[in-house]
């Protein structure tokens, strides 16, 4: 729904600006200052709810085992077992479509609090329909020490995602992840 959102205040601006043209280019000045008008106050609108809806937005711990999906790929941590220095992590990655083989756009991992990076081997590879693969990583012990509340975010998704309203990729939005 939100995207469809996107998609038709999308095309409300590009008929509003086009219209606004071919008014200011007959000369009806006074018309293209409204329509333009419009046009600034509906792409405004949708900024305007597209921030509140992200600053709005709190964090949520999932739990092991807890999908979190990108439309059908999705990710969940299996396991984060401690280990001498810090935890090993086991990912499950898999393609929850039918139809055909696909790779996340952009998946990335991070640490929170701080955002700090976390590379995981193998999390952009593509996946046949069905298919799930098992991924590990560790985690440094001062990564999960140096504070209370550790988590692991995965985000999948680069444009249009950044602009639909309520879309973790959104501005300000907050992120679903595992508690390590």
């Amino acid at each position: 729904m939100a995207a469809l959102l996107l998609i038709l205040t999308t095309l409300g601006a590009a008929v509003l600006m086009i219209v606004a043209l071919v008014a200011a280019l007959r000369g009806r000045t006074r018309s293209a200052v409204r329509l333009g008008s419009a046009c600034v106050a509906l792409v405004g609108t949708y900024a305007a709810a597209l921030v509140a809806a992200g600053a709005a937005s709190r964090p949520r711990t999932l739990a092991d085992g807890e999908w979190k999906c990108f439309d059908d790929w999705c990710v969940t941590v299996a396991s984060a077992t401690p280990a001498a220095d810090g935890r090993d992590v086991t990912l499950l990655v898999r393609n929850a479509g039918r139809g055909r083989a696909q790779r996340p756009d952009g998946a990335q991992a991070y640490l929170e609090p701080g955002r700090r990076p976390l590379v995981v081997a193998g999390l952009g590879e593509r996946l046949e329909p069905g298919q799930t693969a098992t991924l590990h990583v560790q985690v440094l012990r001062a990564d999960v020490a140096s504070s209370s509340g550790t988590r692991l975010v995965v985000i999948e998704g680069g444009w249009p995602s950044h602009a639909v309203i309520g879309d973790e990729n959104s501005p300000w939005h907050a992120h679903a992840g595992w508690a390590l």
